[in-house]
């Protein structure tokens, strides 16, 4: 069965064809400024036109807190959406399509665990990319939570002295860690200013600059440890922009190491890569099943 694929970023969207449980084709674009769903709604399918009469349900995967309603934005910093924001009612109404939306790290965090090894019956997912985010996984089954605010573990407060947080917390893992806090704290220290892709590679002769990366490590690992304690996790699934940024995920697994070992906790790169949240956006639709 084809299915319309769509993951939804701060920065970016992409979109894919997904059939037989793999990407045939794929686009990306920048998020569009719109405050309407309906015309949000419209800006996704004017590049996904030729895909959408082949595709018989649409999946969407999303920043953001997600509900029947729709949309709400936890950190408005990452993505703000007039709340709740609903876009799964205007894609229906605008193709005539079945839709299923999920966050984007819950969506990600199942793809993944239909990806690992049998023995695994709790795993997480953190995505490190404009945001901080992630999808957990007790017994073999996504845990969403009541209001679907399960797994939004990039609002961690983990240091009560840490900068503020656009959720209205202080010390917020994703305050500290994700693409949007590196690049702040980049801005600061080096002008001109330097993208992170350009600031990992400074980072291999530049103390600065490997001090503001390992910061973000060090916070990533701060949860794992934590969610370790708190779930007894079998595995961690690190994605995202940052979280596969090349030497992220060793220096990540380097200040795991440590901690006590009751505290350690295996931590792997995401077998979808960029796109895991984006295959998860189709696998939504079995995520009842087994794997």
């Amino acid at each position: 069965m084809s299915t319309l694929a769509i993951d939804i970023g701060g920065t970016k969207i992409a979109i894919g064809l997904v059939e037989n449980d793999a990407i045939v084709e794929r686009r990306q674009f920048p998020t569009p400024l719109v405050q309407d769903a309906k015309a949000f709604a419209q800006a996704i399918i004017e590049h996904s036109l030729d895909w959408v009469g082949i595709s018989k349900r649409i999946g969407v995967s999303t920043t953001g807190l997600v509900s029947k309603q729709g949309i709400s934005a936890i950190n408005p910093d990452t993505l703000a959406f007039p709340a709740p924001f609903p876009l799964a009612q205007a894609l229906e109404k605008t193709t005539g399509l079945p839709v299923a939306m999920l966050n984007d790290a819950q969506a990600a965090a199942w793809y993944e665990y239909t990806q690992i090894g049998s023995s695994t019956r709790n795993m997480a997912f953190i995505t490190v990319s404009t945001g901080v985010g992630g999808g957990i996984i007790i017994d073999g089954k996504l845990h969403s939570g009541m209001v679907g605010l399960a797994g939004h573990v990039g609002h961690f407060s983990i240091d009560p002295n840490g900068p503020q947080c656009g959720c209205g917390q202080v010390g917020c893992v994703e305050a500290i860690a994700s693409g949007t806090a590196i690049k702040r704290r980049s801005d600061e220290l080096f002008s001109p200013a330097i993208s992170n892709v350009e600031l990992f590679e400074l980072a291999k002769t530049n103390p600065q600059a490997e001090e503001i990366i390992a910061a973000s490590a060090k916070a990533i690992a701060t949860l794992c440890c934590n969610l370790k304690a708190t779930l007894d996790l079998d595995v961690i699934v690190l994605g995202g922009g940052v979280g596969l940024a090349h030497g992220y995920l060793p220096r990540v697994q380097q200040c795991i190491l440590q901690r006590p070992n009751a505290f350690q906790v295996p931590i792997v790169a995401a077998k979808g890569d960029y796109d895991a949240c984006l295959l998860g956006a189709a696998f939504q639709f079995n995520k009842e099943g087994s794997r």
